[in-house]
């Protein structure tokens, strides 16, 4: 399947820490007839191009030093800018748990190595004309996506509700309404889309994903546990769900095992500077040694500056050694790439607690409520600042 010729003009970035490779691509692009093709020999590297330059394709390895091709996508769609980007990845098959990583955030195409040049050609093909000449479905799902953005759920929900018109029993439509829902404040239903997108679709991982999330929210501990499990039996590179995880063991009283998820899961990514010394940065914040947790964190950050989990461990580790400048800091940073993010706004205020800024802390924790309504530490913690501080909420 060829390239449509209106689709060669569009701007390509080959990412791949192997020269011999990059330039193996290269050159089949250039076949295909693509004439505006960027290289990167990293994640790292490909993000500042992205920051420059307009990007609409990127073909992107996924095990690289500095930056791993995972990283650089979570980076990427944490961040609205860079929506336009569309995500073929390559990968070899010794990686199927980094393809089953990749495949949590929605990736357009994934190759395994060795490939030949149909191939390539092939996804890029089915990608670019999704992209520019959708489908009426997924005309309704961008719709979807860019009004729960701009918050205006009620044109949101039309749009999904067209999706599921045209296409019944499917696990994304699924899933989005528990999105939708999630938005709105209706948990219940949300935790209903959510178990029916897994219905559907029974390796559904944000599903589980999801799921661990709002019972964690709600503090029921044991639920919460249960679907984290369930997502990282299926998908075991998931750094983020793993540090979760950890932290919830630690809560339910299971310390030694919230010590070996890490230190197992350290070992299986060592590979992945950034991600390993970010697990070894929450296994030192496990056991109070605060100021190698820093150091380790610090390294991580460094590797990986835009990683918003990374951030969010490391400004734990400053408030950890009392330095809550830094910490305030960071989680501004995390708040210019996602403003909604309840858990940033919650932890700064925690941070302007400690730091005897009272005013602030309710602000911040205020927000996080109005963000997360139904988890019940935020409102436990909101309360009890009105009521001490004699503040009307």
């Amino acid at each position: 399947m060829g390239v449509p010729l209106q689709y060669l003009n569009v701007n390509c970035l080959v990412i791949d820490d192997e020269i011999t490779m990059r330039k193996t691509i290269q050159n089949m692009l250039s076949r295909m007839g693509f004439k505006n093709v960027l290289m990167a020999e990293n994640g790292k590297k490909a993000l500042e191009l992205m920051k420059s330059k307009k990007v609409e394709l990127a073909i992107c390895d996924v095990n690289m030093p500095e930056m791993t091709g995972v990283e650089l996508f979570n980076t990427v769609r944490e961040n609205k800018k860079f929506d336009q980007i569309s995500f073929i990845f390559i990968t070899a098959e010794a990686r199927k748990d980094m393809v089953a990583r990749v495949a949590e955030g929605a990736v357009n195409e994934y190759i395994v190595k060795p490939f030949v040049m149909a191939t390539l050609e092939d996804k890029i093909s089915k990608v670019l004309i999704k992209k520019f000449n959708p489908s009426m479905y997924d005309v309704h799902m961008k719709n979807f996506k860019q009004h729960m953005n701009a918050k205006k759920f009620d044109k949101a929900e039309e749009e999904l509700s067209k999706a599921a018109e045209l296409i019944s029993e499917n696990a994304t439509v699924s899933y989005c309404f528990g999105q939708l829902y999630l938005a709105k404040g209706d948990v219940n239903a949300a935790i209903s889309s959510f178990k029916k997108a897994i219905e559907i679709k029974p390796m559904y991982v944000r599903a589980y994903n999801s799921l661990g999330s709002i019972y964690e929210s709600l503090g029921d501990m044991e639920s919460a546990v249960k679907y984290y499990e369930l997502a990282h039996n299926i998908s075991p590179a998931n750094s983020e769900r793993l540090i979760a995880l950890s932290k919830l063991y630690k809560k339910t009283g299971a310390v030694e095992k919230a010590e070996t998820v890490l230190s197992t899961a350290q070992s299986d990514l060592r590979e992945d500077a950034s991600a390993s010394l970010h697990l070894l940065g929450e296994m030192y914040l496990g056991k109070n040694e605060n100021e190698k947790a820093l150091e380790a964190l610090l390294k991580a950050h460094k590797k990986n500056s835009s990683d918003i989990t990374i951030m969010m461990s490391l400004s734990e580790a400053y408030r950890a050694v009392g330095q809550h400048n830094e910490a305030i800091a960071l989680y501004s940073s995390i708040l210019k790439i996602n403003p909604d993010n309840a858990n940033a706004h919650y932890n700064m205020g925690k941070a302007y607690l400690e730091m005897g800024e009272k005013e602030s802390a309710i602000n911040s924790i205020k927000r996080a409520w109005e963000l997360n309504p139904f988890s019940n530490q935020i409102t436990q913690d909101l309360r009890a600042l009105a009521q001490t501080g004699k503040v009307s909420i």
